[in-house]
């Protein structure tokens, strides 16, 4: 069995930790508190970072596109359908229990707007699998193309002017650009690092972290991934981007990076804890409402909301990654 590379775990791991973590902030209204706002400053780029990995370890077209295709369906695609239903009937059945009953849960649902969330009502994260999918293909059809992915180099610029333009594409699918960006410049960090020796790889990696660093400071500004939301000069902002993904990722794969059980144990199986922590923290919100219970700006809520979050899916995982339609773990 090959080995797992520990580095883009730890990774990974951290990056769920970061995600889950913001979900429970929003929860609780706690995402104006000074100390976060600190931590969304340094970690924004989380989300990129997943495209980032992807494109690091894939090896390009492999066979033809109605078999790629067909792979990419059934690890992204039906993943997607099957928790967006999921997460739809459950939140609709918590509505049901509300004074008003099934009134209440027809009201709420009559106001999402399909055409910008797609399959997110009572697990918005989804989004990311959708965008996740599409990037995969849309990278596939352009490697097919000899020369086309210098087209790629572009695709922040188009995400820049869909911005501008109120990010018109549905079901989030704008930040499809910014995360094949992101995807490719994985494939050439990949590519460049091979050629490198382990010690030019740190001292090139340390370089850029510390640019990430004063860049960060001096020219700040941030990326959503999710919203494909620009804060501050364009070039700025890649520059950040680019800084951080190639700097940290560079340090940790050039340094001999150690199995952290807890951290690297979730980001390898990140989907779990992915498609699960949202609806799991929904139910735990409807039933504090029900209970007439405030869980605004509580910090005891908020770590409760995390342990039982995380025990939940550490619980879960074994179960869900044997069912594919749900893992997206499919028997080759």
């Amino acid at each position: 069995m090959k080995q797992r590379n520990n580095a883009f775990d730890l990774l990974c791991g951290l990056c769920i930790l970061r995600m889950v973590t913001l979900h429970a902030i929003c929860q609780t209204q706690l995402r104006g508190a000074t100390w976060w706002k600190e931590t969304m400053a340094w970690t924004f780029f989380f989300m990129s970072f997943f495209f980032f990995k992807a494109g690091y370890f894939n090896k390009g077209i492999t066979g033809e596109t109605l078999p790629y295709l067909r792979d990419r369906i059934r690890r992204l695609f039906v993943p997607y359908l099957s928790w967006g239903i999921i997460g739809g009937v459950m939140t609709f059945c918590w509505f049901c229990l509300y004074p008003e009953g099934p009134a209440k849960a027809v009201a709420v649902l009559s106001k999402f707007r399909w055409q910008i969330g797609g399959l997110t009502f009572g697990n918005s994260p989804l989004w990311f699998l959708l965008s996740f999918f599409t990037t995969y293909v849309l990278m596939h059809f352009i490697e097919r193309v000899r020369y086309l992915h210098w087209v790629v180099l572009l695709f922040p610029a188009i995400g820049y002017w869909l911005f501008l333009h109120g990010n018109p594409l549905w079901f989030y699918l704008s930040n499809v650009f910014c995360g094949t960006f992101f995807f490719y410049m994985g494939k050439v960090w990949h590519h460049i690092l091979d050629k490198l020796t382990k010690r030019w790889t740190l001292f090139i990696s340390i370089l850029l972290f510390i640019g990430f660093v004063f860049a960060n400071i001096y020219l700040h500004g941030e990326y959503e991934m999710k919203t494909n939301l620009w804060i501050g000069s364009f070039w700025n902002v890649l520059l950040i981007m680019l800084l951080s993904l190639l700097g940290i990722s560079g340090v940790l794969l050039s340094l001999p990076t150690p199995r952290v059980p807890v951290i690297n144990f979730i980001g390898e199986h990140s989907m779990v804890f992915f498609v699960m922590h949202y609806p799991i923290m929904l139910s735990y919100v409807h039933v504090s409402r029900l209970l007439d219970h405030s869980i605004n700006k509580s910090i005891p809520d908020l770590i409760i909301i995390l342990i039982l979050s995380f025990t939940l899916c550490f619980v879960a995982v074994p179960f869900v990654e044997r069912v594919p339609w749900l893992s997206g773990r499919w028997k080759k």
